[in-house]
């Protein structure tokens, strides 16, 4: 299954990207695309274009952004008036910029830290099997 990657005011967006790919490699999901958004409108406007061409999104970085250009203010105002599936803070042991996964569906957006080891780490637990069972839906 393709998914699309989306770094959203990120820093160190190879070696994320390598990250990434490397916690995924035994899951069904292969990178489709990776895109930029430097503002929470361009972010929106990727992520309703990405959810066209495929059901899984990731985004990287914007986590540890407390205004309210920062990932969690953006997502939580997309979702204001809506009730996904699922919806799960995703701990980081690495540092305290936590990853989040959000299901509507059979859609599926994950955002995580722009750190490779904090990506390594969040994607090491539960939320691996998670894809891989998303993945094989």
């Amino acid at each position: 299954m393709n998914c699309e990657l989306i770094f959203y005011l990120a820093a160190k967006t190879n070696l994320c990207e390598k990250s990434l790919g490397a916690a995924i490699k035994d899951t069904d999901l292969n990178f489709h695309t990776s895109l930029f958004a430097t503002s929470p409108q361009s972010l929106g406007e990727l992520i309703i274009d990405a959810f066209d061409k495929t059901n899984v999104v990731f985004i990287i970085g914007g986590l540890s952004v407390t205004d309210d250009s920062g990932v969690e203010n953006v997502l939580s105002k997309a979702l204001a008036n809506k009730t996904p599936d699922d919806i799960k803070k995703l701990k980081n042991p690495v540092s305290k910029s936590d990853g989040y996964l959000i299901r509507q569906g059979g859609q599926l957006l994950i955002a995580l830290p722009d750190e490779p080891e904090e990506i390594t780490a969040i994607l090491s637990g539960p939320l691996k099997k998670y894809l891989s069972d998303f993945s094989a839906y």
